[in-house]
């Protein structure tokens, strides 16, 4: 129980061990001494904390994991600027981003700057547009190195009415441009209208109309990018404001993987769930499970007292509204065990009974909580009670938030969990399994790896159960259905890849997205082979079979409870 795998040893020490000596348990120890040092009885929390990330009940960000009890360190994985229309702004936007990426955060950056060609007052001469201000990040950004050796994660993004924003869809078009960032245009739902009802849209910036363009030939000219080079990204601007913040911070930008909305200088404090350890049988344990979500939002929370902040902004900010994201690892994982096909109507069910549970118990966390040390200081009972997220709860909760008070502006997320699912060794966020084999090309070399479930199936001479799928089995509709079904229980956003098959085209990838992207925050897509430095290819059944007839397992499947098997 809570004892890493081989793998997952590897993947600690390689990534988290304070030192090389650092064994699992103590690296637990170190970081739940830490975390309750601003406690009042500290011992008290000490021994909880430990307990449920030894156990591997619930994961830290791998920030909190490496630096907990570290001095003067950061513990936040991202953070949120806005480069407003100055130079004084791109310059201090510019420093700021250097600042945070020098103590390892990622950033998202609301890019407002003029459109390109458009004349400077003051110096004379005219604006080179958004995308060569970006490039210069993104070289600054290429030279900083964070952590030891990885470079800070970028995301730019700008609103579907800018100017350039034809210039920006288009960036990524180029193979080695803007490498550092990620990109995404923010739409909303009056362009979703004119793209429907075929308009105009005009393209205007600081009150002037530089343009009118056709919705629907700029909506295609977003989905033959996203088909051809899985960028940009959506945000939809509309149902970003669906925050409880809205009365006192605005939400004008996001973290760099989007899972955040954020204020300007909002950051991102993370932790997730790790689902199948709340299963025993075929049955969910609900009392460990709300055990857990009230040790984990705690402990959050006091993550923000803890943490060393890069900039003053960002601790001022944070600490006046303490907004946490506990997310999830391991939905598909949990899944296979229910033996619930994802993206069914059975999976679709249970995400409502799950993710219904996990956000009122993480609210009735931070309520008790705020009993205890007072609420967030921008707290405003009424206004709080007035934000339509917290209108769809169980009156109840929205009783004692009026009445007692919150914690915590918001208090869920869906993020990637990318390296710290590889501890507990189950699938990232809330993705589906990524495939049930696939052959692996990079600079080492090409390896085969077989999921545990495909190898122990085989083995036995039995077919693949239908519940028993991963990603190129789901549709791009079932990927997306899963994706809103979870959006209504975040009051955050969600970090989420839409798989599509090789050969999608641009109008099919344009008919699934305005199905759904009215209900959800934001969307990324990827095409299957879109790219030209891939490194994972699918296998089919029959491939798995034949690498695994010849293939020598050894005792590897042991060591491989949920995660993937190397030949």
């Amino acid at each position: 129980m809570g004892k890493l795998s081989e793998k997952a040893e590897i993947v600690f020490r390689d990534r988290y061990a304070f030192s090389e000596d650092e064994t699992w348990e103590q690296a637990c120890l170190r970081i739940a001494k830490a975390i309750a040092s601003v406690e009042k009885e500290p011992q008290k929390w000490i021994d909880k904390f430990a307990e449920i990330i030894y156990d591997l009940y619930f994961l830290p960000g791998g920030r909190i994991i490496r630096n907990a009890g570290r001095p003067r360190t950061n513990l936040l994985n991202c953070f949120g600027l806005v480069c407003e229309d100055s130079i004084e702004s791109i310059a201090e936007t510019l420093k700021n981003t250097l600042i945070i990426s020098a103590e390892g955060g990622g950033v998202g950056i609301n890019f407002n700057l003029r459109p390109k060609g458009a004349p400077v007052k003051r110096k004379g001469g005219v604006s080179s547009g958004v995308v060569s201000f970006m490039e210069l990040f993104d070289v600054v950004n290429s030279i900083i190195e964070t952590g030891g050796s990885r470079r800070g994660a970028l995301l730019g993004f700008i609103r579907i009415d800018h100017p350039d924003v034809l210039d920006f869809i288009r960036a990524k078009s180029v193979e080695g441009k803007l490498t550092n960032f990620n990109i995404s245009v923010a739409i909303t739902h009056e362009f979703l209208d004119a793209v429907e009802g075929g308009e105009k849209w005009p393209l205007q910036f600081g009150g002037v109309v530089y343009s009118e363009v056709d919705a629907r030939s700029l909506w295609m000219e977003i989905m033959e990018n996203m088909v051809k080079h899985a960028e940009p990204g959506l945000l939809n601007w509309t149902n970003m404001q669906i925050n409880n913040s809205y009365y006192c911070a605005p939400i004008v930008t996001v973290n760099a993987c989007s899972e955040l909305t954020l204020e300007e200088f909002g950051s991102c404090n993370l932790g997730a769930l790790v689902l199948p350890k709340f299963i025993s049988g075929d049955r969910t344990s609900w009392k460990k499970l709300e055990e857990v979500i009230h040790l984990a939002v705690r402990f959050l929370d006091n993550v923000l007292d803890v943490t060393t902040y890069p900039l003053p902004q960002i601790e001022a900010t944070t600490l006046s509204l303490r907004r946490i994201g506990l997310g999830v690892m391991g939905l598909a994982d949990y899944f296979f065990m229910k033996k619930i096909r994802y993206g069914s109507r059975e999976s679709i069910k249970e995400i409502d009974r799950l993710f219904s549970f996990i956000r009122d118990t993480a609210y009735e966390a931070s309520i008790k909580i705020a009993e205890e040390k007072g609420s967030f200081p921008k707290y405003d009972g009424i206004a709080l009670s007035k934000s339509k997220f917290i209108r769809r709860m169980p009156k109840y909760i929205q009783r004692a938030i009026k009445e007692i008070g919150l914690r915590n502006v918001t208090l869920t997320s869906a993020q990637p969990t990318g390296t710290t699912s590889l501890l507990a060794e189950v699938t990232s966020g809330i993705e589906p399994l990524f495939a049930k084999g696939y052959r692996r090309k990079d600079r080492i070399g090409e390896r085969i790896y077989i999921h545990p479930l495909a190898i122990e199936f085989i083995s036995k001479g039995e077919p693949f159960p239908d519940w028993f799928v991963s990603s190129e089995d789901i549709t791009p509709r079932e990927h997306l259905e899963v994706q809103a079904a979870i959006q209504r229980y975040i009051c955050s956003s969600i970090s989420k890849t839409i798989n599509c098959p090789k050969g999608t085209t641009a109008e099919e990838l344009s008919s699934y997205i305005l199905e759904y992207i009215r209900e959800l925050k934001g969307v990324t897509v990827y095409v299957d082979e879109s790219r030209e430095e891939q490194v994972l290819y699918y296998l089919s059944e029959e491939e798995i079979r034949e690498n695994i007839n010849k293939g020598e397992i050894g005792s590897e499947l042991g060591n491989c409870r949920s995660g993937v098997c190397e030949l």
